[in-house]
């Protein structure tokens, strides 16, 4: 449907993409410019609040400076440039490749249709968007996928704490799935993870200009993000931070930093009580489920690719429903808000609201019904075993 709705309304079913493809692979021509000169925290483009990742995500694309000169061009040099745009493509190809790589993985070890899985995922409007970006939450999120894959596995353990700690200097927040050790008290596997992140967010630092002297700045650059963009109303935002601001902006209340206060101490509230469950429950989908909401809409700079996390959740979802036998309602409530998140269908501008609106305001039920979800079973243990002292 959205494909045809693409040749019927183009104008419209662009708004999937950022800006309508306006800004064309900014997230890595951008980051291969500001890495060209390999003083990244410190370069002026776009001004340095935008050069907050660890030097390890620029580091994997570093090698695509030598194909050009990057240093002192524009994102329009870019695009007008045939063997920039070749770069691009290859990397897009790439993350998609390791990221269908992951979920296909995880398909056959579930059992579900891989095809059918497959082709969802791709028409999906986070992926659509992700691609767009040319940005590495593809990488990491695939990183994720193989930490699920392999991380109960008796031999290949190793490779899920690998992958888990690559997902996380990539991208930060996927460090919270390293809880999962703690609940399992795989203490040497968790040692060998914070081991290997430590290598990974700090060695590289080495390889540009200032070495250890930029992780101050990198500090400073990340709390200036997080002011500038965590009161931004954007639709292409997610969490309930940018929704309350929407709200605001859209009813035209005119109170902005009250409703970010208000979405601000309420994502602290869900979160941590996120984090709580996650450790409390004993239900390994459920606990999975809560670490990768939290991925997806704790964070202040949460984008549209975001729920990208969540691919793993909607595998998995149908088999572990299957075992329990006795949740249908449940299950038709969570994949119809799956529906909500991944539909890629633009609403032409008489409806007034914007399909990230409505994808982000699924993400954030979700969130609510798994929280309940996993509540519910906590209370539920805590009866059966108070009935077994009894």
């Amino acid at each position: 449907m959205w494909i045809i709705l693409l040749f019927v309304d183009p104008t419209t079913q662009m708004n999937v993409f950022f800006l309508r493809v306006g800004d064309f692979f900014a997230d890595f021509f951008n980051t291969l410019i500001y890495i060209a000169d390999k003083d990244p925290y410190f370069n002026e483009l776009n001004g340095t609040l935008n050069k907050n990742y660890l030097p390890f995500a620029y580091l994997i694309l570093y090698p695509f400076t030598g194909m050009i000169n990057y240093s002192g061009i524009t994102l329009s040099d870019c695009w007008a440039n045939g063997t920039a745009l070749v770069s691009g493509f290859l990397f897009m190809l790439f993350s998609l490749y390791v990221f269908f790589h992951s979920l296909y993985l995880l398909c056959k070890k579930n059992g579900c249709n891989v095809t059918l899985v497959l082709f969802i995922v791709f028409f999906s409007a986070a992926n659509l968007y992700a691609l767009e970006r040319g940005n590495q939450i593809l990488l990491s999120a695939a990183c994720v996928n193989y930490f699920l894959l392999f991380k109960d596995s008796k031999n290949c353990r190793w490779i899920a704490a690998v992958c888990l700690a690559i997902a996380s200097v990539l991208k930060v927040f996927p460090v919270v799935f390293g809880l999962y050790y703690l609940c399992t008290k795989s203490y040497k596997l968790l040692f060998y993870y914070i081991s290997i992140c430590c290598l990974l967010a700090l060695l590289p630092f080495c390889f540009f200009e200032g070495g250890f002297d930029n992780i101050r700045q990198l500090y400073n650059n990340v709390v200036a993000q997080t002011a500038a963009y965590g009161q931004d109303s954007s639709v292409y935002r997610y969490g309930i931070i940018p929704l309350l601001l929407q709200i605001d902006e859209k009813l035209q209340l005119e109170h902005k930093l009250l409703f970010y206060s208000i979405g601000k101490y309420m994502t602290y509230f869900l979160g941590g009580y996120t984090l709580l469950l996650s450790v409390k429950v004993n239900s390994s989908f459920i606990k999975i489920a809560l670490l990768s909401m939290f991925c997806c809409l704790f964070p202040q700079q949460a984008f549209a690719y975001n729920v990208i996390y969540l691919f793993p959740i909607f595998i998995g979802l149908q088999f572990v429903v299957e075992l329990k036998k006795n949740a249908p309602r449940t299950l038709f409530l969570v994949s119809f808000l799956f529906i909500i998140i991944f539909f890629p269908i633009q609403m032409p501008s008489s409806i007034n609201v914007a399909t990230h609106v409505i994808n982000n305001v699924g993400a954030i039920l979700l969130w609510l019904v798994l929280l309940v979800m996993a509540t519910r079973e906590l209370l539920f243990e805590k009866k059966v075993n108070t009935k077994i002292l009894v």
